[in-house]
């Protein structure tokens, strides 16, 4: 049983019956596993077509959803102004490796998959925060970004490549206060989980600076929502 596979089953049975689009079968066509033997990703092709006749594309790579998250780090408390205008702030940033676009010093939020989870959002971030960054940061202290763009829908997040992949991410913020010290310390530190391949060396950059700093499409549009919800 592969959760997202389930769940994308019953969002197709759930159109189906009022769509002017059929779906004849679905071939899988490979399945890679995790370290653990549960099922990490699925590739496979939906068999589709219009009422017209004509075909609809459906190869689809599955992997679920997941959790993003901004971590804005202030040494005092001050007023919030936008981003583009806050030079003292600084957001804290994953660097690791990333085949799938050939660059071995790929800079983005901190993020994780959901495991088939769909309910505990915030729960997934703060344990994924703690992962990757070493920083204990709350549950209740996270700002759940996407909420307001999916309230109101059957959504469960963005999606940042429909046209292929079923993946929705859910965008986070959250604000802490640290000492310079602190702030020292976590520039250029190693974290992650080696048991599981994660070899990451945190950055931080300036919250200005954030949308130079990465090609992280998950830090564009956090950093949007972010001021648009101020």
């Amino acid at each position: 049983q592969f959760p997202p596979f389930q769940s994308w089953l019953k969002s197709l049975d759930d159109q189906l019956c009022s769509s002017t689009i059929s779906v004849s079968k679905v071939r899988i066509q490979g399945i890679d596993l995790f370290g653990s033997g549960k099922i990490g990703f699925i590739k496979f092709v939906a068999d589709a077509q219009h009422a017209t006749g004509q075909r609809v594309p459906g190869i689809v790579f599955m992997r679920g959803g997941s959790v993003s998250m901004l971590i804005i780090l202030r040494t005092e408390k001050g007023p919030r102004v936008p981003s583009f205008q806050d030079h003292s702030s600084y957001v804290l940033l994953t660097e690791q490796a990333r085949m799938p676009v050939a660059n071995f010093q790929m800079r983005e939020l901190p993020a994780g998959m959901l495991d088939g989870e769909t309910g505990e959002f915030a729960g997934t971030a703060a344990k994924e925060i703690r992962e990757e960054t070493g920083l204990v940061i709350r549950p209740g202290d996270l700002v759940d970004l996407t909420q307001e763009v999916v309230q109101g829908t059957s959504d469960l997040g963005m999606y940042p490549s429909a046209g292929g992949c079923d993946e929705f991410v859910r965008l986070f913020a959250a604000e802490k206060i640290v000492s310079p010290q602190e702030l020292a310390e976590l520039r250029g530190k190693l974290s992650g989980l080696r048991d599981q391949g994660e070899l990451i060396t945190l950055r931080l950059v300036r919250l200005s600076e954030l949308w130079r700093e990465t090609r992280d499409l998950k830090a564009t549009a956090a950093l949007y929502l972010w001021d648009r919800l101020q």
